[in-house]
This record gives structure tokens, sequence and C-alpha cells, in this order.
């Protein structure tokens, strides 16, 4: 605010000059908390330091509108890229009334309504109500719904119908679900988000110890015991679980991925309680939840799918003693013999396929990956050389949320724009769509959605595109902002079923910054959850068990499929291959599972059935014909062998770094120092985008400029400007595992220092500074090291001056 404007506050009376806040003569007030309204009263606006910074916040209410505004000081300004020097830091604001609302400091006439702030609260006179500074220091969010409310809040494409399955108190906090064979839902609560007790973020500036009773993972057995479509019923099997990501009943139990084991566990007794548990992998990583391992997808070959989640482990094989280590791949075990094998990865939460044997995953920002090499064959041919067994199903980014825009705790430049793609899974039933259109659902839990997809078999990899019925919109979208769907999949019944976390804060404290996360609910919703059923207009068919799993197996529904050919496994019928066998001239999609399931039971051998389905191409392709077993290296169609003649760049393309001359050995000094040196400077944008370009972005990307072979510093702009500056300078104090570097010494004493991004049997992929993707073979290799330290250099102070870095700072938080 000018100056000039001072004179004028003190002559209308409203400030005198005892009251007048020293900031005041510096900084423009929020556009909100104006000191006078449209006809020259008191707005309602008030300072008071209510954290105890020695500096005065903005607290303001009137009849229109409501707001607490923190005051950053330019010291703090300078640690946090997301505020300005000023009244910037949003704690709330709104409209007079609504459920996050302050008590009125001025009436609608504009008379003053004896509120005073004293003893660490904002005190009424007239009602004796008292807010205490510490509510008024959280950031509250928009109220949550109930059940009902929420069902209305829910937008779905005209012909389809949502009702709610499932909600509190039956679920809190499901992330995922699946069926026995009984009809039973069994649903994965992860109470623990974010923080299991005890957890902190890795800086240690947030954490918590142990503050409520659902603050646990759980396995919950749900039914409808009067086949409303309503569950109505619930058994808790299991709980005081870390992190649980998802499970698969086998026989009368379920596998359950709970970091670091993948365990089996049972109800011997048929109280529905877990009585039996049997750790059979263990080694994953832990770490933020969402980035731990999770699955499961049942495959084709009768062994389940699960998805690394970005954080790997060196993995034991406790039924066969074999040690794994996991690194960038996803997996897959047989439940029948405990083997553990590596798949093509990596997916950070789900991977699932059709009902082809086509697999799929994808990552926060990504919609898809086919994953069109299968590993079996790489096993075979470990001379094959390829620089990715994964491709990109569509580029596009661009989503249509229907909740109000809410103010981001990080990424705040993210508008419309997909940041937390999850769960990418192929609808399988012909009860969606037109005849022969295979869709995909993604989950996109931020924008409180869900996105559909139509698959593309036409070309060398599987693409996909945005539905044409969702131009300009998506298939589900909420305006509750706390709708957070983690799971859409495909129901017995053949209808889609959406499973919803219902979370107000669903952005890991990670990557929070810390005065925002102190602020905040992190457990807002804890005890709140919802699963929808979402199906054409029409009769409720209901979910039932299966009594026959041969006329289950005749089902257009791929989870009665699934669930027929799993229960024939897990007894090893070998009685229904007569059966089986009338069903290999049905449809393609129940042709294609009895003939695994033949396979399997001993009914047919695997080059039977890769004559029988590779008819069935460019549906059916390498990844299910290597799944039946089969040694016929004649597994990729026309469109799939171009994808085989990928040239890989030599060794030699590297990409230029700057010379880095001097390493201090010290690098906390060389940090103190540019902290020191960058508190008194402003950056500049321009000047920051020029030494962005010349040092940062042959490894980093800042929106569309740039390489991203370390993160995307566009996530990674909220931090506090301190951890940044030592993430620069002391690049090795705190590195995540999918960031750390690996080093490889080739048999000619090559050496290759970059990211790996992929692993094959026969080759690895080493990202370098630039982008270069290196294909090496295994037998070129001497040894490989995963290292402790980045792949970001030290020494940077050589280059950069304390101006240049508060210049690239700038650049990085777009101010």
């Amino acid at each position: 605010m000018p100056r000039l404007i001072l004179p004028l506050l003190l002559c209308s009376g409203l400030l005198n000059a005892a009251e007048v806040p020293p900031a005041l003569r510096e900084h423009p007030l929020p556009e909100a908390a104006a000191l006078k309204d449209a006809q020259g009263r008191d707005n309602g606006v008030r300072f008071v330091d209510l954290n105890g910074d020695g500096h005065e916040d903005i607290v303001l209410s009137n009849a229109r509108e409501y707001g607490v505004f923190l005051f950053v000081p330019k010291e703090r300004a300078k640690k946090n890229l997301q505020w300005n020097e000023g009244w910037s830091q949003v704690m709330r604001e709104g409209k007079a009334g609504d459920a996050n609302s302050l008590p009125l400091i001025v009436r609608a006439d504009g008379s003053d309504n004896g509120v005073t702030f004293h003893d660490s609260a904002m005190w009424v006179a007239s009602t004796k109500q008292q807010v205490p500074f510490t509510e008024l220091l959280k950031v509250p969010g928009p109220a949550p719904k109930s059940p009902q409310e929420s069902l209305k809040a829910l937008h779905v494409k005209p012909g389809f119908e949502a009702m709610l399955a499932a909600a509190e108190p039956l679920v809190q906090d499901p992330v995922f679900i699946d069926w026995d064979a009984k009809g039973r839902m069994w649903v994965v609560e992860m109470g623990d988000y974010p923080f299991a007790p005890g957890e902190k973020t890795k800086d240690g500036s947030v954490g918590q110890d142990k503050v409520s009773d659902l603050q646990t993972g759980r396995v919950k057995i749900l039914e409808d015991t009067n086949g409303d479509g309503v569950y109505d019923k619930a058994t808790l099997f299991l709980d005081g679980l870390k992190h649980p990501t998802g499970l698969a009943p086998w026989k009368g139990g379920v596998f359950i991925a709970n970091i670091p084991d993948i365990f089996y566990a049972e109800d011997t007794d048929g109280d529905g309680r877990c009585d039996k548990r049997e750790t059979w992998f263990t080694g994953f990583t832990a770490g933020n939840p969402q980035h731990l391992v999770n699955g499961f997808c049942w495959g084709l070959d009768g062994w389940f799918y699960g998805a690394n989640g970005d954080s790997g482990g060196d993995i034991t094989c406790v039924k066969t003693g074999k040690k794994i280590a996991l690194g960038t791949n996803d997996f897959r075990f047989d439940p029948r013999t405990g083997e553990f094998a590596l798949e093509g990865g990596r997916s950070q939460y789900g991977k699932w396929r059709d009902d082809f044997g086509n697999w799929f995953g994808n990552n926060n920002s990504t919609i898809g990956w086919h994953y069109w090499l299968p590993f079996r064959y790489l096993e075979r041919h470990p001379n094959v050389v390829v620089k990715s067994v994964r491709g990109d199903m569509n580029d596009e980014k661009r989503i249509f949320p229907a909740s109000p825009p809410v103010r981001r705790f990080n990424q705040g430049s993210a508008i419309n724009t997909l940041t937390s793609g999850c769960s990418p899974m192929p609808f399988r039933d012909t009860s969606f769509g037109a005849d022969g259109e295979k869709v995909m659902f993604i989950c996109e839990p931020a924008n409180n959605l869900v996105h559909r997809e139509v698959l593309n078999y036409e070309g060398a990899s599987i693409t996909s595109r945005r539905h044409p019925d969702d131009v300009g919109s998506e298939f589900i979208a909420s305006e509750d902002n706390w709708f957070r769907p983690s799971m859409a999949r495909t129901g017995p019944d053949g209808a889609l079923y959406v499973v919803d976390m219902y979370r107000l804060v669903l952005e890991h404290p990670e990557w929070i910054p810390a005065e925002i996360a102190r602020g905040l609910e992190l457990r807002g919703g804890e005890d709140r959850g919802r699963i929808y059923r979402i199906s054409k207009s029409g009769p409720l068919k209901g979910v039932t068990a299966i009594d026959n799993p041969i006329a289950a197996m005749a089902s257009l529904n791929g989870w009665m499929r699934d669930t027929a050919q799993r229960l024939l496994i897990e007894k090893d019928d070998k009685a229904a291959a007569p059966e089986l066998k009338k069903l290999l001239s049905a449809t393609p999609a129940v042709r294609v599972q009895a003939a695994y399931t033949l396979v399997q039971l001993g009914g047919m051998t695997p080059d039977e059935a890769v004559a029988l389905i590779k008819p069935l191409m460019p549906q059916i392709r390498a990844s299910a014909l290597t799944a039946t077993g089969t040694q016929q290296d004649e597994v990729f169609g026309d469109l799939e062998k171009p994808l085989l003649k990928q040239t890989p760049q030599k060794t030699s393309a590297m990409a230029a770094m700057p010379a880095i001359t001097n390493n201090n050995p010290d690098r906390q000094k060389v940090v103190t120092r540019y902290v020191q040196e960058t508190a008194s400077l402003s950056g500049d944008l321009k000047r920051g985008a020029v030494v962005f370009q010349k040092i940062c972005m042959v490894c980093h990307k800042v929106r569309e400029l740039g390489i991203e072979v370390g993160p995307d510093l566009t996530t990674v702009a909220t931090k506090p400007r301190e951890q940044l500056i030592e993430a620069i300078f002391d690049p090795n104090r705190a590195v995540e595992q999918r960031n750390a570097a690996t080093q490889v010494t080739k048999k000619d004493q090559t050496l290759l220092t970059g990211q790996l991004t992929a692993e094959t049997p026969g080759s690895i992929t080493v990202r370098l500074p630039g982008g270069a993707d290196i294909v090496v073979l295994r037998t070129d290799i001497q040894a490989m090291k995963t290292l402790t330290t980045s792949i970001m250099p030290e020494g940077l102070e050589s280059v950069l001056s304390a101006q240049d870095v508060a210049d690239v700072l700038t650049f990085i938080g777009g101010k």
C-alpha cells in the first residue's frame, strides 16, 4: 500500500497513529482486506500477532467475507518460494456464513461487534464466544459432506447412475477393494495415512505420534445381507497394519501388501477374524505411503502381479530362500510355490491387465503406460536391447474437475492438470461402452475425478485417447473437494466400483511447506470413507457367490472369469478340462481365459494355446503369448516388430555438463554461506530463467522447460529456501531411492553414472544428464552398484553466484 494512503486512514478515524502496523507502511494489504468498505465504513480488519513471531497478522470478518492472513517477513519469504514478503500466507478466506467463517468483527451496518483479541484468543463480548489463536492458525479447507450429500455432488455421464455401496461407519479410509468367491467385498483401509505413529518427514520438520485409535492399517470384510446392493455388515479381519496398499483372495484367505512384507492371512475358524498369518516376501522399502509396494492383479498365467511403487527393495522369498533385488522393476509371484519374478516397471500405484493379457501402469503425472515387451521373452533373449519395455499411451494431461478450486499446498500452478493419476484399470465387462469398445479408467484424487480413456490396439504399442463423450468433461467428477478416488474397478455384477478414501488432505506432508502442514488437519476424514457403484440405468443385478466355476468361466465379466480360473487352479481341478474345452469356441475373452486355464491344469500345451489365441492379434500380443509358457520365438505381431528395432545410443553420446572445478569437502559450510548471502538479495525471474537453462535444465524440468532426469522442480518449489539451497550445494544429504545414482563399470573399463530407468534380464538403461538413455548389455557389465549419492554433482558453487541462486529460485517459484 502506498505510504500516501496512511494519512487518509488516520484522518478517517479508522486507524490512529498508535495502531498503524509498521508493515503497513511498506506492504499492500490483501485484496479482500481493505480497511474501509464501499461506504467508507470500518471493513472489519484487525491487526494482531497470531503466531507470536513479532509481526502483526490480519484477521478480517464482516457480513460479506472473512479471512486470516499471516505476515511473511523478508527472512521467511526468502526461505519459501510460495510466499512474498507481506501478508501473503493465507490460512483461510471465504464468504461470510460458510462452514469456516469467523465471528463478525463489524456488523452489516458497519458498527463494531465488540470483538477483542487477548489471552491468545479472539473474543466476542456479546456472545462470550472465543476462537483460540491456534484455531485461527489452522487451514480449515472446505467442509466435509455426508455420504448422501457427497453422492448428490457426484457428476456421472448421462445414462449412468451412482449409488452408495458402502459408507462410514462400515468403511473408513478405503484405498483398495476386491471380492472373494462368496461375493464378500474385502476392503483395505489405510487409516495410518499420512503418518503411522512415530513417523516423520525426512527432514524431521513434520510428523505424528499416536494421535488416534484409527491411526492404523486395516482389512475388513463387507457383506450385503439382503441383496439390495448396499453392504450392511462389516467384520474387522485384521488391524495393526502399516500402510497396507492392496490384497488378493487365495484359497481361504488373502495375500496382503503391508510394508515391508507381502504376507498371507487366513481365518481358519470361521469367525471372520485373521488367526493365521505367514510372511511370504519381505524387504520392500518403507517410506512415503504414496510410493510403496502395491497390488495385486490376477494374471492369466495363475500368478499375482504387483507394482513397485517407486521404492524398490531387496526381496527375500521366504518359501524358496531366494534373494532378489527389485530395483526399478515390478513383479509377479506364484501363490502355489512362492516363486518370485521380476516384470517390466516401474508402476507407482496399480498394475492391471485387460482381457487379453496386456499390462498397464502409470505414475502420478502419466495417463498410462503399456508394457509391450515381456520379461519372459527377454530372459530367453538377453541380447535383445531396447531403451524401454513400455510405451506412453497418451501424452494428454488436461483434466476437467467439477470441484471448486482450492488453494493447493504444493504445485499451485498445476491447474486442471493430471497430478495424481493412479490405478489405470481396463473395464472388463460388456455393460459399458459401445460394442467392441475397450475403455480404461484412471483415478485422479487430487482433482476429485475419475478419467476415462478409449484403448486403441492398432499401433505398435497400445495407446489411448480421451473418450469422445468426455470432451471438456470427465466420466465421473465430484463437486466435493473431499472426494478422493483411489480405485475404479469392474465388479462381479458388471458395475464400476469407485473407492473413495474421503480425506481433506491427500498430499503427503513431505511435499507441503512445514508452516502450512502444521496448520492442517492432516487426518481430516479419518473416520469417513465411501464406495460407489456406477452402472447403466436399469435393474440392480447384485453380487452373488460363485458356485460353478465352469459356468462363471463363460461369463463376459472379467472378474467372474478370473475368480473361476483361480478356484480351478487352487484345486488343481484337472477334471474340469473337458468342460473348459467346450469354451474354446466362445467369445474371444472367454476363449483366451479358458485356454490359459487348460494350460495350467495340463489339458493343453502352451504351443496349442498359442495357436488358438494368436489369430486374435492385435488384441493378443507378445506379453500374452509368452505367459502361456511357450518357448516359441515368433510371439511378436507385425505391429509390434518395429519396436524391437530401436537403436540404443552409444555410450559416447554423453550430454555436456558445466565444468565443476571446486569440490569443497565441507558441503555444509557452502550451504550456510549461500543461505546467508542470498538472504538480502532479490531474485529476478528473467535472469533466473537464463541461469536455469545454462546450469539446471540438463537434469530438471520447470513447467514445460527442461529435461526430467532428476525431480521436476515445480513439485518442490514450495519447499523452504534453505532446503532448496541445501539440495543444490549438498545434494547427497538426503537422496530418495528413485533419484539415487547408479554406477556401471563396463568390461572395457568405461564408467557410466546416471539414473537407472529400466532393467531387463539382458540389459539396463541409464539416463545421463541431458536425458540421453544409454542401454548397456548385462554381458558387457563388469560391476554395477547403487550409490548412496545423488546423480546431481557437488561443487556447483564454482558456477553459481549468490545472485544466480536467488534468481533461479525465483524462477522455480514462478514469482
